[in-house]
């Protein structure tokens, strides 16, 4: 019914709000967090100046889910090739600490963008074609969720 689908509306939005607000407040996380997630940041460190490259999954070249797929492959974890469909992986968190992926929309009304958080208000990311994987600012603007993988 319209009543329900606007009661989901309102409730996405009002998750995604809180979510957008916890990753702004910087938030510590846990220690055991805080150990796998200092193992993934410094997986994806290890990739940093791959080039972008649209569908890449290698050290030749990466997309951004390209590049959270392949940085997870190193323990164990199996993502698909998607940002969006990433976002389905993991736990959501209401702070993104080190390790955690970090969903942005820039623009699609989607999430459009992955990134791994490195904990300190900063992303390692594939952001677009002609640049390569490198940090930047987690945008409070534009991130719409987050999620723990451990």
């Amino acid at each position: 019914t319209i009543l329900s689908a606007r009661i989901k509306s309102t409730f996405v939005m009002a998750v995604a709000l809180i979510a957008l607000m916890a990753v702004a407040s910087g938030v510590a996380a846990k220690p055991a967090e805080s150990q796998a997630g200092g193992s993934v940041v410094a997986e994806a460190q290890s990739w940093l100046g791959t080039p972008y490259v649209w569908g890449g999954a290698s050290r030749a070249g990466v997309d951004c889910s390209g590049f959270t797929q392949q940085v997870y492959a190193q323990f164990g974890v199996h993502l698909p090739h998607s940002s969006q469909a990433q976002t389905g992986y993991g736990a959501p968190v209401w702070n993104a600490g080190p390790g955690d992926l970090v969903f942005g929309d820039f623009g699609w009304g989607w999430a459009s963008h992955v990134g791994i958080a490195t904990g300190d208000g900063w992303q390692i990311n594939a952001p677009y074609p002609g640049t390569v994987v490198r940090y930047d600012p987690i945008y409070p603007q534009y991130t719409v969720y987050a999620t723990s993988i451990f």
